[in-house]
């Protein structure tokens, strides 16, 4: 005989059984780490959306902010999708001067180890956090590097002397007044040591544009055999509107096809109104401004230590 479960039975059952289900909470949805923009339609794009159009591109410049970390990973797992997409490319480097490219050259060869290569290459200070991924990611495919930048003490003679020559000076180089200056003129108010010194460390910057676009122009044209892609890492002034090293690079291989991206910091990656930089570059990176440490306020004379005195003897 089926056993049945009378009406009472159900009736008897806890109310809250019926009139409060479990609910299910929506799951909390987390801040974008980062997003990337279109710059022309202004249309949102994944990582791997902006890496397959970059890689119909002869040279990429990845335009960032020294000190912005998470815009340094996001570069850094880009490099690796551009990787995929074409496995002959060379990096091109600000971090690194003309004058150790034998040492780096070295390095990716194998012929001296990491320590040596450190020692000798004068890196950048976070370099094992920034710029290690992308060293290494040639390194492991037997690539090239160009160390690119004008050493700093050459850099130093141009910004002070007019004329002043070195072999580690780009054939040419120019700093006309143009855009470039008016937007390296409002750069720098304010910034230390500028006072009166303006016209030569625009020199300098135009310098180390010109050595960049000339160490990229010159790999070009010693490899006719190959069609590398560029990646070219520098600080976003450098590349921004089309200016300073890119355009400098136009003038050397107009027929390059050439894409920006450009590193912005905001406070807010969700709520960014990029509207008014959709014109620095192809592509804009958004990425979450660091935290400045507020300055501790000069401590009171009764808070000072007095300096220790040892007794004698």
């Amino acid at each position: 005989m089926k056993p049945h479960f009378s009406i009472l039975a159900l009736t008897l059952l806890p109310a809250f059984c019926f009139a409060n289900p479990p609910r299910t909470t929506a799951p909390e949805t987390k801040p974008p780490a980062y997003r990337l923009i279109h710059s022309r339609t202004g249309k949102e794009m994944t990582l791997a959306q902006v890496a397959d159009e970059l890689s119909a591109r002869d040279v990429v410049y990845f335009g960032e902010l020294h000190d912005n970390v998470a815009g340094h990973q996001v570069y850094a797992e880009l490099a690796k999708l551009l990787a995929v997409r074409r496995p002959d490319f060379v990096l091109s480097m600000e971090m690194f001067e003309r004058d150790v490219q034998g040492v780096v050259n070295d390095y990716l060869r194998g012929r001296i180890n990491e320590a040596t290569f450190l020692k000798h290459s004068r890196p950048w200070k976070d370099y094992a956090r920034d710029y290690r991924p992308l060293v290494e990611l040639t390194r492991e495919r037997k690539l090239d590097v160009i160390a690119g930048n004008l050493p700093r003490p050459v850099a130093g003679k141009v910004a002070s002397k007019a004329g002043f020559t070195s072999p580690f000076l780009p054939r040419a180089t120019s700093a006309p007044l143009d855009r470039y200056w008016e937007l390296f003129g409002e750069a720098m108010k304010g910034h230390p040591g500028a006072d009166g010194a303006v016209e030569g460390m625009y020199r300098a910057q135009c310098a180390k544009d010109d050595a960049m676009a000339e160490g990229i122009a010159d790999y070009l044209a010693i490899n006719p055999h190959r069609q590398p892609l560029v990646i070219h890492c520098n600080g976003n002034f450098h590349s921004d509107y089309g200016l300073g090293t890119a355009a400098r690079l136009a003038q050397r291989a107009p027929l390059a096809q050439a894409a920006i991206v450009s590193m912005i910091a905001v406070p807010d990656v969700a709520k960014a109104d990029v509207t008014n930089d959709r014109k620095r570059a192809h592509y804009l990176l958004i990425v979450t401004a660091p935290k400045k440490t507020p300055a501790k306020p000069p401590a009171k004379a009764s808070e000072k230590k007095l300096p220790e005195t040892k007794p004698k003897g």
